[in-house]
């Protein structure tokens, strides 16, 4: 039964709330009570509307790094942090948690999901956005479904069987929508040949058999079509103003294309947003407790994300021991992937080199390898051209002499989506103009880079030096996501300043994107540096890992592997000094073929703000690194089931073709992998004993497992059970308990087994008679024990 209000409105007021007003606002409905309900992407931190980097938000530990602190409790608390903030800006729904799987450990955007397992990914999504909605901020989770590669993200179909449909890819929306969220974005990619946006079976799933009551959103101008995507269940068009929906869907309604029926169920869900949010006149906003504070929860999220993989007694560090610490990702490190979701994080905001100083004192620092790409065109040295620090960028409107505006900037990546604030809808911008004045530090050769949505020239002191075509219409949102861009090489004398002007003559389109880079002279000898001060250290910190353009939204990565002057100084440092610390600052499954040859390796991902003082409280044995594996690291990248796997001619991909996949598809191959889902280390040890299974009333079975702490610290232990099904040949994910002890502390530890661990797709749900193993461990590979149970 829809809402009452909603036919207080007109078939015209009712089509207009079908598509956004802008890029991150809906339509309002003054009418009824309904204000805009504002929208903004994440999941990292609360993404600027306007991608303003003057707009600071907090920067959250990615969606593996969420992942891999396997407990609920630090993803709620995340959750929280993030609707707070939201709370406080007047945003009403945030585009989070992605629920995608990084099913191939290669996707671009692996960062932002959570684990290749489902259901891990659901329980910890499902965390992640009740923690949002409890700030009474709608959760709009992302992409429905199967968009985890970005390889011609916007046009390729993945070919799924409806038992790894049901059973995989749907399993973490499943878990959200059956758990209350209230939003849903429909992905780019097709399933099956159709769109998701358009896919009535799967919307039906959703809507019919889960019961989801909230609002259908279309990914960003993910729409081809009217009819096809309104009636198979997607309810808003995004960005606004309107293409597809809006008034197209009146004259549908009017031609009889469009039941008004359904119009009407499209509004009274957004109204049902509305109301739940406090968008809607009435609607009081469900708050149901207060967030905890931000800067502890980002830190402390952070050291329950590390996972320690290896450690041959090294961690924690001694005190009173000399200290090396080493690596690009120091002093340089990443803080997120590179999204359109980018966030700009507040000042003071400390690197690992900063912290690992202040919890340590003095430390030997050497980057041992050359910076790989160019930087922002911003920072000391570059200012506007009258003086001031940053950069002019100038807009001009169609047809006018004058710029419209002319704004100083603190960075060189710009993107605006529909409209530039104080000028006017993207259409109506003509050219683009940013200006500095560059005073470089070192003399010798400079790479300055450009890149954006039209076609573009760059001078350097009125010389012409580089030209870049604007890209190809079709490709436009994949090239601006992925930053491409062209360079040219410039002789520049330290001292002496130089003016850099870059022009862009902009398309009439929807997205306008504008970005520029320097690289300075890099040292030829920073790698026997680097060995030079692993050699007179006692202990050595390394930390390498990707940099934020590595793993980035748009582009898939083809290998696994660190780059190769990071290997090369990993295994330099190494030979000097045994007592070497590998920190990886990546939000991916990294290839760890050197891992033997160091003392210890700690997985970082990219965890936010809190990196710094978090890393240094487990350095120094402050905290335990308390995370677990989300994800299986394979001996090699061809071990994967689903490496080598292309498109085919008709822009389809293959997902039937290598499932299982992930720690499943190792598992069936009997294949090892180097590390299983769920591995980690803390700084003591446990026992495990007593293991044992009872089935419930339910359908489920709980495990029960007696743990000690026989070590000399407190600690974390993660226990795992894994249920394999009747004839199956690999194991799945069914439940998780996280415990902390205390030396000598001893508890029964539970782990609940739903019912839905034992039941299969085909056709329908059902629990297949026979036995099902169930197998406690505290990874996919480290089983303590098999328990059968009869069903």
């Amino acid at each position: 039964m829809t809402d009452p209000l909603v036919d207080k409105l007109d078939l015209d007021a009712k089509a207009r709330l079908t598509a956004g007003r802008t890029g991150w606002s809906t339509e309002d409905a003054t009418a009824v009570g309904l204000a805009p309900v504002i929208l903004c992407d994440g999941p990292l931190g609360l993404v600027s509307p306007t991608m303003d980097e003057r707009d600071r938000s907090l920067l959250l530990p990615c969606g593996a790094a969420v992942a891999a602190t396997w407990d609920p409790a630090v993803a709620r608390a995340l959750g929280q942090v993030l609707g707070a903030e939201a709370v406080g800006r007047g945003v009403h729904g945030v585009y989070s948690p992605n629920l995608n799987l990084p099913r191939t450990g290669l996707s671009g955007r692996s960062f932002e999901m959570y684990s290749e397992d489902p259901e891990l990914t659901g329980v910890l999504g499902v965390a992640f956005a009740l923690g949002l909605q409890s700030q009474g901020v709608a959760s709009v989770v992302k992409h429905l479904v199967a968009n985890d590669t970005e390889t011609a993200r916007q046009t390729m179909s993945a070919t799924l069987d409806e038992v790894t449909l049901r059973e995989v890819y749907l399993r973490p929306f499943e878990l959200a929508v059956r758990a209350g969220v209230w939003g849903l974005m429909t992905a780019y990619n097709a399933v099956n040949g159709v769109p998701n946006a358009e896919h009535a079976q799967i919307l039906a799933i959703v809507r019919e058999e889960w019961g989801f009551d909230g609002l259908v959103v279309s990914d960003y101008y993910a729409l081809k079509r009217t009819i096809e995507p309104f009636l198979a269940g997607t309810d808003l068009e995004m960005p606004g103003p309107a293409i597809w929906y809006g008034p197209k869907i009146a004259d549908a309604v009017r031609a009889g294309q469009v039941p008004e029926e359904r119009l009407d169920a499209a509004v009274d869900r957004l109204l049902r947003l509305g109301a739940r949010t406090g968008a809607l006149a009435g609607g009081p906003v469900v708050l149901t407790e207060p967030a905890p504070a931000p800067t502890p929860t980002l830190h402390d999220a952070a050291v329950a994300s590390f996972v320690l993989l290896a450690n041959d007694g090294v961690l924690p560090l001694a005190p009173g021991r000399s200290l090396a610490v080493i690596g690009p990702n120091a002093a340089r490190p990443t803080y997120q992937g590179a999204t359109f979701g980018r966030i700009h994080p507040f000042d003071g905001v400390a690197t690992p080199l900063d912290a690992v100083r202040a919890r340590f004192g003095t430390v030997v620092h050497a980057p041992g390898t050359a910076q790989p790409e160019a930087g922002p065109l911003t920072g000391p040295g570059v200012t506007t051209p009258d003086g001031r620090p940053g950069l002019l960028v100038e807009h001009w409107r169609r047809g006018e002499d004058t710029p419209a505006l002319a704004d100083v900037r603190q960075s060189s990546l710009f993107t605006w989506f529909g409209a530039v604030p104080g000028v006017g809808p993207t259409p109506e911008i003509d050219r683009v103009r940013l200006s500095a004045t560059v005073t470089p530090d070192l003399s010798g050769v400079h790479r300055l880079t450009i890149g954006g949505s039209g076609a573009l020239t760059l001078t350097v002191d009125g010389a012409h030096l580089l030209d870049r075509p604007a890209p190809a219409p079709q490709d436009l949102m994949g090239a601006v996501a992925r930053s491409e861009t062209s360079g040219v090489d410039v002789a520049l004398t330290a001292g002496v300043p130089v003016s850099v002007v870059v022009d862009m003559a902009c398309t009439e389109g929807r997205v306008i994107a504008l970005t520029a880079g320097i690289l300075p002279p890099q040292p030829g000898d920073a790698l026997a540096d680097a060995v030079a001060a692993a050699t007179t250290a006692d202990d050595v910190v390394l930390v390498v890992g990707d940099t934020i353009t590595a793993t980035r939204e748009s582009r898939d990565r083809e290998t696994s592997a660190l780059p190769d002057d990071q290997v090369a100084l990993i295994r330099a440092v190494a030979a000097v000094n045994p007592r070497t610390v590998v920190v990886v600052n990546a939000g991916r499954p990294v290839d760890l073929s050197w891992a033997d040859d160091v003392a210890a390796v700690l997985c970082a991902w990219l965890p936010g703000q809190g990196f710094g003082t978090a890393l240094a409280a487990v350095l120094a044995g402050d905290r335990e690194p308390g995370g677990r594996l989300p994800v299986s690291i394979p001996f090699a990248d061809a071990d994967r089931p689903t490496f080598g796997q292309h498109l085919d001619e008709n822009s389809a991909l293959d997902y039937t073709a290598s499932e299982p996949s992930g720690y499943r598809g190792l598992e069936h191959a009997g294949t090892a992998p180097r590390f299983g889902l769920g591995a980690g280390l803390g700084y003591t040890r446990f026992r495990r004993e007593d293991h044992a299974v009872h089935p419930t009333g339910d359908g489920g079975a709980v495990a029960g497992v007696r743990v000690t702490n026989v070590g000399t610290r407190p600690g974390k232990e993660v226990l795992q059970a894994y249920v394999r099904g009747p004839g199956e040949t690999w194991s799945r994910l069914a439940g998780f308990t996280a415990v902390e002890l205390q030396p000598g502390e001893t508890r029964l530890v539970r782990v609940a087994l739903p019912a839905d661990a034992f039941r299969r797709w085909g056709p329908g749900w059902h629990v297949p008679a026979g036995t099902h193993t169930v197998r406690l461990g505290t990874s996919s590979t480290a089983i303590d024990v098999d328990v059968t149970i009869e069903r």
